[in-house]
C-alpha cells in the first residue's frame, strides 16, 4: 500500500448558513419571528422593520367612535397582593415587635398559591426565635383572610377552612384530619366501616370539600395573558374555502436607501463590499420570508382538502391524517411539514387551533373501509361519560363495548384507558357518586 492523490466527483447535500436560516425561519411562532427580525435589524444597518399600516387602519374602522382618550381604559387595574391584603389585617392587631417581624417574614415567605413551604425551626433559626414564637405566629396567620392561608399542606388548608365555616361538620373535620388519604383515594367503604356512618354522608362530605378553595392565595395571582396571533386565516367563499395570511401582525421589510447613498459617497471598496454583503443578507431575508408564507399556505390548503367535512360541520368530524401524506401531495419532506406546522395556529370559523391539532391517528371501524381519528374517538369517550350515571359509572372495558355498539369503533380497554387519561378523566371509581 501506498499513499497518493485522487480526485474523485461525487453529490452531497451541505446546509449552508442561508438554508440553515430559512429552515429557522420555518419553525419560529409569530413572536419568535418578531424577535428574529428586530436581532437581524440590530446586525443590519441598512435594515428597517415598520409596523404595517394596515394595523392602524383596522383598528380606526373597527373604532370609529373612539376617542383619543379613553379615561376608562386608562384606569389601572387593582393591585392588590396577598401579602398587602394580609399586612393591612394585621395593621390592626396588637403585637408586639418581635411579633411583628416574624409575622413580615412569614408573609413574604408565603407562596403564589398561600401555602407556607418554610419549616419552623429553619424559620427560628434564621430570625434568631424560638419555635414556639414561630408557631404562635403561624397560629395567628393562619387566622387571617383568606381562610386556609399559611397552611403547611393540602390536608391542613381544608381543615383550616371547615372549622371556620358557619355551620360546622363535625364528620367532615374528623375526616380530612385523621383519614385523609383513604379519604382522597375514595376507599370510602372502609372509611365509613371505621366511622360507623352511611356512605352518603361520606359523599355529602365529598360535595361540601369540593366548594372549598385549595388554593387560598390564587385570588391575589396576577398572571400575565398569554395571547396566540394565528399565522393563518380560513375563510369560506363561494367556492369552499380560502386560506389567508395574517400579514398585519408581521412587521415590514425596507432596505433604507437613504442610509446607503449616505456612506458610499466615497470610493472605499471595503464600505461597497460591506454594503453588497448586507443587501444580500437583506434579500435572503425577505425570500426566506415569502418562502414560509408560502408554505405556510400550501400546508393548509392541503389539510383543508383532506379535512374539508372538519372546517364544514366542526372541529368533532376529525379525520385522521399524517404529516406525511401532507408531504407526499405536496412533494416536500416530511420533517418540513411538522417545522410549518409547529407553534403556528389558525383562526377558523369554529375558532383558533393549533396547525397540530388536524393531524390525528387513525382508529379501526368494524364495518367500514374507513377509519376514524383518534381526536373523534376522544370526544365519543368524552360524550359518554358526561351522559352516564353516575352512581353506575362506565369503565373502560364498558367504553370499549359502546363505541363497537354505537360508533362501531374497534379499540381495546387499554386504548380508551389512555385516551381518557390524555382527556384528564378519572377512573370510574373516582367518578362514582353514592346518593
Amino acid at each position: 500500500m501506498r499513499a497518493e492523490l485522487f480526485q474523485q466527483q461525487q453529490l452531497k447535500l451541505s446546509l449552508t448558513k442561508e438554508l440553515t436560516q430559512a429552515i429557522e425561519l420555518l419553525q419560529y411562532s409569530t413572536l419568535e419571528l418578531h424577535s428574529f427580525l428586530y436581532e437581524q435589524a440590530l446586525e443590519n444597518p441598512f435594515l428597517e422593520i415598520r409596523s404595517n399600516p394596515r394595523i392602524r387602519k383596522y383598528k380606526r374602522l373597527h373604532n370609529p367612535e373612539k376617542k383619543d382618550k379613553d379615561f376608562i381604559e386608562n384606569i389601572g387595574t387593582s393591585s392588590e397582593t396577598l401579602a398587602s391584603y394580609l399586612s393591612m389585617q394585621l395593621s390592626i392587631a396588637q403585637l408586639s415587635p418581635e411579633q411583628r417581624r416574624i409575622m413580615n417574614y412569614l408573609i413574604h415567605s408565603l407562596d403564589e398559591d398561600g401555602y407556607l413551604r418554610i419549616d419552623e425551626a429553619e424559620i427560628a433559626s434564621h430570625l434568631d426565635v424560638t419555635v414556639e414564637a414561630v408557631q404562635q405566629a403561624i397560629h395567628v396567620l393562619q387566622s387571617l383572610e383568606p381562610a386556609g392561608v399559611g397552611a403547611r399542606s393540602l390536608q391542613e388548608c381544608l381543615y383550616l377552612q371547615l372549622v371556620r365555616l358557619p355551620n360546622r361538620n363535625e364528620l367532615a373535620e374528623r375526616i380530612i384530619s385523621n383519614y385523609f388519604l383513604m379519604f382522597a383515594e375514595k376507599a370510602w367503604k372502609t372509611l365509613a366501616k371505621q366511622l360507623n356512618v352511611g356512605i352518603k354522608e361520606i359523599q355529602q362530605v365529598a360535595d361540601l370539600i369540593c366548594k372549598l378553595q385549595p388554593r387560598p392565595g390564587s385570588q391575589f395571582a396576577k398572571a400575565e395573558p398569554h395571547f396566540i396571533v394565528p399565522d393563518l386565516m380560513v375563510e369560506r367563499c363561494d367556492e369552499g374555502f380560502q386560506v389567508l395570511v395574517n400579514d398585519e401582525v408581521f412587521p415590514q421589510l425596507i432596505w433604507n436607501n437613504t442610509y446607503e447613498k449616505k456612506i458610499s459617497r466615497g470610493s472605499d471598496q471595503r464600505i461597497e463590499q460591506f454594503i453588497k454583503e448586507k443587501h444580500q443578507q437583506f434579500e435572503w431575508l425577505v425570500k426566506s420570508l415569502e418562502q414560509r408564507k408560502q408554505t405556510l399556505i400550501n400546508v393548509m390548503n392541503k389539510i383543508i382538502e383532506r379535512q374539508t367535512e372538519c372546517f364544514e360541520k366542526g372541529l368533532s368530524a376529525l379525520k385522521p391524517l399524517t404529516m406525511r401524506e401532507i408531504a407526499e401531495a405536496l412533494n416536500i419532506h416530511e420533517s418540513t411539514v411538522s417545522r410549518a406546522v409547529k407553534n403556528k395556529y389558525v383562526q377558523t370559523p369554529y375558532g383558533t387551533v393549533e396547525l397540530r391539532y388536524f393531524f390525528s391517528s387513525a382508529v379501526s371501524l368494524a364495518n367500514a373501509n374507513e377509519d376514524v381519528s383518534a381526536a373523534q374517538t376522544k370526544a365519543f369517550i368524552k360524550q359518554l361519560i358526561e351522559q352516564e350515571n353516575k352512581s353506575m359509572p362506565l369503565s373502560d372495558q364498558k367504553l370499549a363495548e359502546l363505541l363497537y355498539e354505537k360508533y362501531e369503533i374497534v379499540i381495546s380497554r387499554r386504548t380508551v384507558a389512555k385516551y381518557r387519561e390524555q382527556l384528564n378523566i378519572p377512573s370510574s371509581a373516582k367518578r362514582k357518586r353514592y346518593s
